[in-house]
């Protein structure tokens, strides 16, 4: 049994998904805020009737409210369609949940076996259950216990997800906020909208290294469920990986060239309140390319987390089926490292801006005194493939517009990199990577991990 004051506040500041509104779009916002209203309220209810969370119900049919539900965003003739966002009463897995609790049985019935009963016809059903614990870590495994996720099949989800999101930056503009409103609320909006895939970008990490399980128990027969520890198939896993390499593209990062210009700093008279807004190294103006960075962060900090290397050291150990760390610390590389972009000077910065941020996550991992010492060693072996890149790179001729700066960039990092291999266990001064804006719970001013 769980009170419902720790979800509730989570599930009650989860932003309304009117950011995503294109201009003429006949979805009735406050329509839209009224049905999210209403999942709460049955959330909250199902509290108040000793129901947990169920953070694995979104994978099989909206299940339950005892999950935190993302709007479900649909696609149609290119258009974003709402008709479908938020579902309707509660979901199967509430039904089973509330007849285990509640049901009266008849004089004389064996309630064990009854119980039992309703438990089988469940578990046949496949109503999987999987708790905050299993979710909310960093370093989760189950790839199917998440918030604010849909669908079972979290990789597909989040290549629809980043569709979603170029679809509403490209639309993303004045219409965006009221008449009358200052032109520097828009950042408000477009915060949300630029990180519209972080929680279904969790979601798929989490088949990378990860494990389905069941909170299985002996029985007569053997187990319940049959289904207790298997680890995530392999192609799964890469399939996993590349959706997430993807998200750290530069035309995935970058803003579209109409938002450019579009933001001044925070109007006199509206600098408080509770909206999140991104960090900035630029204060006042907007910062693009920190925003950019922050994006690429939400990928690196979960790829690189320490549990999950681990896990793949340790099922490639098992079965060299399975991706081993190097192949994540590989793809990191080689997407953050081994591009240019001579002829578009934004591109180009944002990803200078990349390979500065996965080049400190790297040496971050490298020097975690925590992370398992093959971790570290894998970390340590991608730090050493970026100076040999950056030593080739040094004896080639750069493009004269880029040469200078370009130039000041490989060396620094490479003078970064010397530093750090040669005396790990010093303290080494830095610029720290911009902190992500407050997830899980949002609003609630705590930094993600």
């Amino acid at each position: 049994n769980q009170s419902a004051r720790g979800a509730g506040c989570d599930f009650a500041l989860m932003p309304d998904p009117d950011y995503l509104l294109q201009p003429g779009s006949t979805t009735d916002a406050t329509a839209l805020s009224v049905a999210r209203i209403r999942q709460l309220s049955a959330h909250e209810v199902g509290h108040t009737l000793g129901l947990a969370h169920n953070f694995a119900a979104s994978t099989y049919g909206r299940a339950s409210v005892m999950d935190y539900p993302a709007a479900l965003v649909e696609i149609k003739d290119g258009r974003l369609d709402f008709s479908n966002a938020y579902a309707t009463g509660i979901g199967a897995y509430d039904k089973w949940a509330i007849r285990f609790a509640y049901a009266q049985f008849a004089a004389g019935a064996n309630e064990a076996a009854e119980l039992e009963r309703i438990v089988e016809e469940g578990v046949r059903n496949g109503m999987l259950f999987m708790a905050d614990s299993d979710a909310r870590p960093p370093g989760a495994a189950h790839p199917l216990a998440n918030l604010w996720d849909n669908g079972d099949d979290p990789v597909a989800r989040l290549e629809h997800e980043l569709e979603v999101r170029r679809i509403g930056l490209k639309q993303f503009g004045l219409s965006n906020i009221p008449r009358g409103a200052p032109l520097s609320s828009l950042e408000r909006k477009l915060l949300p909208l630029y990180l519209h895939h972080r929680y279904q970008l969790q979601a798929a990490i989490k088949s990378i290294g990860g494990v389905y399980y069941t909170y299985a128990v002996r029985t007569d027969a053997g187990t319940s469920p049959a289904r207790v520890y298997e680890i995530v198939p392999p192609r799964q896993q890469m399939g996993a990986l590349y959706a997430a390499i993807k998200a750290l593209r530069s035309d995935e990062l970058r803003m579209p060239e109409h938002i450019l210009r579009m933001i001044p700093p925070t109007a006199f008279g509206h600098e408080g309140g509770t909206a999140e807004l991104f960090p900035k190294r630029t204060d006042p103006t907007f910062d693009y390319i920190g925003a950019a960075t922050v994006a690429a962060d939400l990928v690196l900090t979960d790829l690189l987390e320490p549990h999950r290397a681990a896990r793949m050291i340790e099922f490639n150990a098992q079965n060299r089926i399975y991706p081993h760390f190097d192949e994540t610390v590989w793809h990191v590389v080689q997407v953050t490292w081994k591009v240019s972009y001579p002829d578009d000077r934004y591109a180009d910065a944002v990803a200078r801006a990349v390979q500065s941020l996965a080049t400190s996550r790297l040496m971050d991992l490298a020097a975690n005194p925590d992370a398992s010492p093959q971790v570290r060693a894998s970390a340590t072996k991608g730090l050493r493939d970026i100076q040999d890149f950056i030593a080739s790179k040094l004896r080639e001729r750069p493009s004269p517009i880029l040469q200078a700066e370009f130039v000041t960039h490989l060396r620094a990092t490479r003078d970064d990199i010397e530093r750090f291999l040669a005396r790990p266990d010093e303290p080494r001064r830095r610029t720290p990577p911009l902190p992500r804006p407050p997830g899980d719970p949002i609003g609630s001013g705590a930094q993600t991990p």
